[in-house]
């Protein structure tokens, strides 16, 4: 999610969303026919819904249907996935570079996120400067967009993605259309927002259990400091975390507490990379499912690592690395 230099004029002009009901046909082209006899599935990214799907055949899927009002979605096909807007047009999909064409919203879409790409490779030396000019230009798409099928997706990102208090957060959804409150990106994104502000720094942890009846409180804030661990074994960043929560094992175990919070997972899974990773300290989990944990603590990506305080407070949270290992290290223990 970096992308951007300067996109043409032309593709930032408004779109209109006053379209007319039609019917789409969405062509899906495969690089080649090792997917052939898979199905390619069209899902609404708001809802998740499956709209429509088709068989590959000939490395080509292609999926009809009718829509009222364009709406953001994405093309399944196995693992890998494409984002497209679905309009009453004929719109291609090059699984190929992953972009949809022939339609003037799709259009628009792939030339934003072209943008939001180059700005993203950028990169130096300065992230937090280069967080802001991103969350400024999905700023920026969703007022150029509030009235078509891209706005409530730029939206999304830029509210997923900020720390706003929750004035700041009411404030912004006021002045966003009406329709925006009903749709559940958005309100998740709302939810998650606010659960960061009552989960914030100097606040108490917020309890959750697990499938087997252990609570979070069983295992921290009692009267040691405890790093909670926020992970899945799909997740290739958590996995490369492990080995720096398992030197502060080592150096600190039995001074403070360690658990692990398996979300978004399968119990299989996760019992496998906990074998493969040899991680010692208990780990709560709760299935495939389970999004109450992130949920409360409004955790948008994984690994998310806290500290919680002998009292129960949270110390600090969002700690990787070095500066998860300076935090602790600072504590003295």
């Amino acid at each position: 999610m970096k992308k951007i230099l300067i996109a043409a004029a032309a593709a930032l002009m408004m779109v209109s969303c006053n379209q007319q009901s039609g019917n789409f046909k969405v062509t899906v082209t495969m690089p080649d026919a090792t997917t052939d006899g898979q199905t390619a599935y069209l899902t609404n990214y708001d809802t998740g819904d499956t709209v429509g799907q088709a068989n590959i055949s000939n490395r080509v899927a292609v999926i009809e249907g009718a829509v009222d009002t364009a709406y953001m979605a994405r093309v399944l096909v196995g693992d890998d996935r494409v984002e497209l807007v679905v309009e009453p047009a004929q719109i291609a999909v090059n699984w190929q570079d992953h972009k949809p064409s022939g339609s003037p919203l799709n259009e628009r879409f792939v030339a934003l996120d072209d943008e939001l790409n180059a700005m993203a490779q950028q990169g130096g030396d300065n992230d937090e400067a280069l967080e802001r000019k991103l969350l400024d230009r999905f700023y920026k798409a969703y007022q150029d967009n509030r009235d078509n099928a891209i706005g409530p997706w730029a939206l999304n990102y830029y509210i997923t993605f900020n720390d706003f208090s929750t004035q700041q957060l009411d404030s912004l959804i006021s002045a966003a259309p009406p329709r925006y409150r009903s749709l559940r990106r958005v309100q998740q994104a709302i939810n998650d927002s606010k659960a960061v502000v009552a989960t914030a720094e100097g606040q108490p942890m917020v309890d959750f259990t697990d499938a087997s009846g252990k609570k979070l409180s069983d295992l921290a804030g009692k009267g040691k400091y405890t790093l909670v661990d926020f992970w899945a074994s799909w997740c290739g960043p958590c996995r490369r975390e492990i080995p720096n929560i398992k030197a502060l094992y080592d150096k600190y175990n039995g001074k403070m507490n360690f658990v692990g919070v398996a979300v978004w997972d399968k119990p299989d899974d996760t019992a496998r990379a906990i074998a493969e990773l040899q991680i010692p300290w208990p780990v709560m989990q709760g299935g495939e499912n389970w999004t109450e944990p992130t949920d409360l603590y409004g955790i948008k990506g994984i690994p998310h690592i806290m500290l919680i305080g002998p009292d129960g407070k949270i110390v600090a949270r969002g700690l990787t690395g070095q500066f998860l290992t300076k935090a602790i290290d600072d504590l003295k223990l």
